[in-house]
C-alpha cells in the first residue's frame, strides 16, 4: 500500500499550491466576497487515482477564498466559512462558494496572474510504499488515517463523520502541516485543520469549467 508524499519533481499526479493549470483565465473562480481571484490549493490529474474518475487529459483544481490579515495571520472568520464539523453545515458551505472544485483541461504550464494576492509555493505529489509500522498503525485504529491520505484510503475524520451524497467519493485529505511543508509562509492557512476533497462521480462525463466536487475543512 502506498501513501502520498510531497516531492520537488513532477510525477504527473498533481501538486499543492502554485498557479492554476487552466487554458483560459475566464475559468478561474473569484471570491464571492470581494471578486478577487481565489487561491489554487490543490490540483489533481486523471492519473491520481487508478480508477477512471476524470475525463482523459483533464484535472481538477481546488480553489479557496483566503486572505491574510495585516499582521500576517490568515482570517479565521473566512476559514470558518468553508469549515464543516457536522453534517448540517455541509450544504451551507457548498452554497456559499468559498471553496470551488473545478474540472478543466490540463494546461502544460500554470497560469500565474501577476496581481494575485495569494499564491502558495508549489510541491508535487508522489507516492511511496508504506512501512510495516505505518501499515500496523493504519490497521490498529480505523480513525487514524495518515498525514496525506492514500488515494484508495478513507478520510481520517477529526470530528463526527460527514456523510456525503452517494454520488460523491472521497479523493484526498490535506493537512495544514502539509501546506506548511510545501509553502512555509502559508502555515496556518487551514487553521491547523485538515481539508477534505470529495469528487463528484459524474465528473468523468464532465466538461470544461464544470463543478466537480467540493472541499471543506475540519479542525482538531
Amino acid at each position: 500500500m502506498q501513501k502520498i508524499v510531497l516531492s520537488q519533481q513532477d510525477q504527473g499526479f498533481g501538486q499543492i499550491g502554485g498557479g492554476a493549470f487552466l487554458k483560459n483565465l475566464s475559468l478561474w473562480p473569484v471570491s464571492p466576497e470581494n471578486g478577487e481571484l481565489m487561491t489554487p490549493l490543490l490540483t489533481l490529474t486523471e492519473r491520481f487515482r487508478p480508477a477512471r474518475l476524470l475525463p482523459p487529459g483533464m484535472a481538477i483544481t481546488v480553489f479557496i477564498a483566503a486572505r491574510q490579515q495585516r499582521d500576517g495571520d490568515f482570517s479565521h472568520n473566512l476559514q470558518r466559512r468553508y469549515t464543516v464539523n457536522q453534517p448540517s453545515e455541509l450544504q451551507e458551505v457548498m452554497k456559499n462558494g468559498y471553496a470551488r472544485v473545478i474540472l478543466h483541461e490540463l494546461a502544460e504550464k500554470p497560469l500565474l496572474p501577476s496581481d494575485h494576492p495569494l499564491l502558495l509555493q508549489s510541491a508535487f505529489i508522489d507516492f511511496e510504499e508504506m512501512t510495516d509500522e505505518e501499515l500496523e498503525d493504519e490497521h490498529a485504529d480505523e480513525d487514524r488515517g495518515i498525514d496525506l491520505s492514500k488515494p484508495s484510503g478513507r478520510p481520517g475524520w477529526l470530528q463526527d463523520a460527514i456523510y456525503p451524497p452517494t454520488r460523491y467519493t472521497f479523493l484526498m485529505q490535506l493537512a495544514d502541516g502539509d501546506v506548511a511543508e510545501a509553502s512555509p509562509q502559508h502555515e496556518g492557512l487551514l487553521a491547523e485543520g485538515i481539508g477534505y476533497v470529495f469528487l463528484d462521480r459524474q465528473a468523468v462525463r464532465g466538461k470544461e469549467g464544470d463543478e466537480a466536487g467540493y472541499f471543506f475543512i475540519q479542525f482538531t
